[in-house]
């Protein structure tokens, strides 16, 4: 499997083993492809300076990504993913509906994932194999973005239910998401992070099946009043959470 992160146990897992299929497509894309020729100018003999350049980003990138203050704060960030979704879930102007005393809010993954991307670029800059990495500011976005894209995963892979919710932190759960709603256009080379969590509240009151059932009825709901939504109006919602987050 190409995937450089895990969820067990309720836990997303870094291990600082990567695999190399991501970086090769990379490679392909115009920005790889820039930072590719700036490596192999640097190669002494040209028939060979792709191919050499590009093993050499390579091993340089897996050599970073298995050390160990890299793992440690990567780990660490991963930990606290679940805990940003009850931080946003607490936002202004997030999308939300009550059940029984309990809410539901819709928390968009472009926040979650956007919040945790900037965490991890700013504590890695600290960390002496990730900042002297070969390839420049492109080569560690590229490995932060591709982290970001299979935490997400990993943890959308759970598919929480109101059945099978997944534990978001003392007061929050995930009891579903969504992974094709678009809330923003991005600029080019940002990735959207489609789609969005539904969090539910947990209170002094039990969730009984009556609740788990009216609990789907006011996601179908959710669902329904998110479509009239304009361009506009998503824009505003996500600058209101970020504002008041």
């Amino acid at each position: 499997m190409n995937t450089w992160v895990r969820y067990r146990r309720g836990r997303a897992r870094y291990t600082g083993r990567i695999t190399r299929a991501p970086l090769v497509a990379w490679l392909a894309t115009p920005e790889g492809r820039a930072t590719l020729d700036d490596a192999a100018s640097q190669v002494r003999f040209a028939f060979f300076a792709r191919a050499r350049a590009a093993r050499r980003l390579w091993r340089r990138l897996a050599a970073a990504a298995r050390d160990r203050d890299v793992i440690v704060t990567i780990q660490s960030e991963m930990d606290g993913y679940l805990g940003r979704l009850q931080e946003f879930a607490y936002a202004q102007g997030l999308p939300r509906v009550s059940v029984d005393l309990h809410r539901i809010v819709v928390v968009p993954r472009v926040l979650i994932n956007g919040a945790t991307y900037g965490a991890i670029a700013r504590r890695l800059q600290s960390a002496r194999a990730f900042a002297s990495l070969d390839g420049g500011d492109a080569l560690r976005d590229f490995f932060i973005l591709t982290l970001i894209h299979h935490l997400d995963g990993a943890i959308a892979g759970a598919m929480p239910s109101p059945k099978r919710p997944l534990a978001v932190h003392k007061e929050w759960i995930s009891v579903g998401i969504d992974g094709a709603f678009v809330w923003r256009i991005p600029p080019v080379n940002d990735p959207p992070w489609d789609g969005h969590h539904y969090v539910l509240e947990l209170t002094r009151d039990p969730i009984t099946r009556a609740v788990r059932k009216a609990v789907v009825a006011a996601i179908k709901r959710l669902e329904a009043s998110l479509g009239s939504l304009s361009r506009i109006e998503r824009n505003e919602i996500l600058r209101r959470a970020l504002r008041g987050a």
